[in-house]
């Protein structure tokens, strides 16, 4: 019973972190440029916010399943962790909250930018915001590398 606990706790932990990097990386390299293009701000706006929730559910639900797999990982190791493990998990927390940094610095800015642009305009975002989303897939990457490290 023990294993399947273990198991399901990592499945919730790795589709929580396939949908939220997902997530990112679609809307902003795919979904919000073309979209840009063929929608007014106001539609715009409503689509963005619908996708915060989301991400903002899968980033509660990481930390969450997070804490457990390393408690879990400890359990299985009579509570002795090495400190090469906990170097990388504590970089891995680190990168993690960069992370969410960049994404919330990302959202809040488009979120202002089109509550500022005309309802019904086509929107241009400024390379600043755009910048964000990128750190925030590049530190994303940083933390499925260091997921990597863990694993072996």
């Amino acid at each position: 019973m023990r294993h399947i606990v273990e198991l399901f706790i990592r499945c919730i932990h790795l589709i929580a972190a396939i949908v939220w990097f997902g997530g990112v990386v679609f809307s902003t390299l795919i979904a919000m440029p073309i979209v840009r293009q063929n929608l007014p701000a106001q539609d715009l706006l409503e689509i963005h916010n619908r996708f915060r929730h989301w991400i903002r559910l899968m980033i509660n639900m990481l930390l969450l399943t997070g804490g457990i797999v390393i408690f879990i990982v400890a359990w299985n190791n009579d509570m002795k962790l090495s400190a090469e493990y906990m170097i990388y998990s504590a970089a891995k927390l680190v990168a993690f909250g960069l992370m969410a940094l960049f994404w919330g610095l990302y959202s809040s800015l488009y979120r202002r930018h089109l509550e500022a642009a005309q309802p019904n305009s086509s929107v241009i975002v400024p390379r600043h915001i755009n910048v964000f989303g990128h750190l925030t897939l590049f530190s994303g990457l940083i933390v499925f590398a260091l997921a990597l490290l863990l694993r072996n």
